[in-house]
């Protein structure tokens, strides 16, 4: 651990709010490794981030060349969602005592493995099962790449590194379904795996001769063995019941037993890290009001965000009428503006804090939440775009300063640790914002398409003019989340200012 001396305020205080930050000087903090490093680690993330949109994209071939259901296909996502979100936190710990180059890279052997090993698999079962070996790999890399970039750029340009990195994030986003279109219609299904190979070796190759060695260590610390199968376990529940609820409903006696499950090992979990000597979640960090309201409104922004991705393609293409073209370039407006915004929004927030900028990107995603819910079968395109520029306006801006002051708030000996609760949370939010959507929608428009029907619609016009009411039924659950996301992040200020003393009468 550093000591208080080696710790200095950061230039973004927030309005009043000092946290810690180490100032210590090492080679990661000259100018060229820092590239060197982002580079790396943005290149490993935009492949993670791809490999979402890419599979998903081949969900209808993978069900017709296996005479597979579709429930049964979406394993293949699932399988991969569950083992990453289960590992991250253990990974990250571990990283914090071997060396994150060391997990980084051999992370990406194992993710490119995967996608060797997917690409020849005979059935689904194996397929399944390669992607929870690539699943492994992904969240080696993920969980702690946040902290290799933290930590290769100096203090004062964390939000950029950050921004940067969060850049890729989108680009990834957007090159899934173009390149797997793109090879679906030209190859067949195995081509959206062994296609990126070379690329999964190269970052390796990158990451063994870019990055340098981690210059902490933990001396004889030892892996909280306890605290490490409560987390998986706990994890493996929450993900695979939230999993089902789009299935089979929220009060489903499945969902019901496995959030219970989830729950109670959860607790477990607080119990056995609050008496650790060496915890896998450091749980004093949460004392720490930055850190504990970043990672709380972290949360929930990544709750409220997924109700676009889950639902959009449903009211544009089945309401309003577009194709499948004009529907995916729509879509692709979020992550262009985000594209710009990240990176902007990381290299403001280290001039003048993170906890604004944080704000306005929380606020800007619940206005444009807001501004769906007047989205009506008859809304032209020139409507539609700049609400989505603000949408991507609200993610861009949000997530640099806001990883940025959880970063922050950790000595560097904890940074792994740190950067794998961000990707946990991130995943576990995700994964509970569609799953509520897709309920909330599914349950609203079954509501409403019987109320069209009674006033006297066919049952193909009730069930198109059911869509844009459901559409905002779930929608406004988003609202309110990034509504919550913003207040999270403004109330560290009021707090701490209301702890000023008074003067003296």
């Amino acid at each position: 651990m550093f000591k208080e001396s080696d710790y200095k305020e950061s230039d973004a205080t927030n309005q009043g709010l000092v946290f810690p930050i180490p100032s210590v000087k090492t080679h990661m903090d000259t100018t060229p490794y820092k590239w060197r490093a982002l580079i790396t680690v943005a290149m490993g993330t935009m492949m993670a981030t791809m490999d979402a949109s890419i599979t998903t994209i081949a969900f209808p071939v993978l069900a017709r060349v296996f005479e597979k259901d579709l429930s049964v296909v979406m394993w293949v996502t699932v399988a991969y969602i569950l083992v990453s979100s289960s590992l991250m936190l253990i990974v990250g710990k571990i990283s914090d005592l071997i060396g994150r180059k060391r997990i980084y890279a051999a992370g990406m052997i194992i993710f490119t493995i995967g996608l060797g090993a997917c690409s020849a698999a005979r059935s689904m079962e194996h397929l399944i099962l390669f992607r929870a070996l690539q699943a492994v790999g992904a969240a080696m890399c993920i969980s702690c790449g946040t902290a290799i970039v933290t930590e290769a750029f100096p203090v004062t340009e964390i939000g950029k590194g950050l921004g940067l990195l969060s850049m890729s994030v989108s680009i990834g986003f957007i090159l899934g379904p173009i390149l797997g279109g793109f090879l679906l219609n030209w190859l067949d299904w195995r081509s959206i795996f062994y296609v990126r190979v070379p690329a999964g070796a190269a970052v390796v190759i990158m990451a063994v001769m870019l990055l340098k060695k981690d210059s902490i260590r933990l001396g004889k610390a030892k892996l909280d063995l306890a605290g490490t199968v409560s987390s998986s376990a706990g994890l493996f529940c929450l993900i695979f019941g939230i999993s089902q609820i789009k299935e089979y409903g929220p009060a489903a006696p499945r969902v019901l037993l496995f959030m219970g499950a989830a729950l109670l090992i959860l607790m477990l979990f607080i119990w056995i890290e609050r008496r650790a000597t060496d915890p896998i979640v450091d749980l004093s960090l949460f004392k720490n009001r930055v850190f504990l309201f970043a990672a709380a409104s972290l949360f929930l922004f990544f709750v409220a965000a997924p109700a676009y991705v889950m639902l959009m393609p449903f009211y544009l293409m089945e309401g309003v009428g577009f194709t499948a073209m004009e529907t995916g370039l729509l879509l692709t407006v979020v992550s262009m503006v985000t594209i710009v915004s990240s990176p902007l929004s990381g290299a403001l927030s280290d001039r003048i804090g993170k906890v604004w900028l944080s704000a306005f990107g929380a606020a800007a995603t619940a206005t444009a939440f807001f501004l769906m819910l007047g989205f009506e079968l008859q809304t032209g395109v020139s409507t539609l775009i700049p609400v989505l520029i603000l949408l991507g306006i609200g993610v861009g801006s949000f997530q640099p300063p806001n990883n940025s002051a959880i970063m922050g708030a950790v000595t560097r000996e904890r940074l792994g640790s740190a950067s794998a609760l961000i990707a946990t949370q991130r995943q576990v939010g995700i994964s509970l914002g569609m799953a509520l959507a897709g309920a909330i929608f599914s349950e609203r428009r079954v509501i409403h398409m019987t109320r069209i029907s009674q006033e006297g619609a066919a049952q193909a016009e009730a069930l198109r003019q059911s869509i844009p009411p459901a559409f905002h039924d779930a929608l406004l659950v988003s609202v309110f989340l990034g509504s919550g996301a913003m207040i999270l992040t403004l109330l560290s200020i009021r707090r701490k200012k209301r702890t000023q003393p008074s003067p003296e009468p």
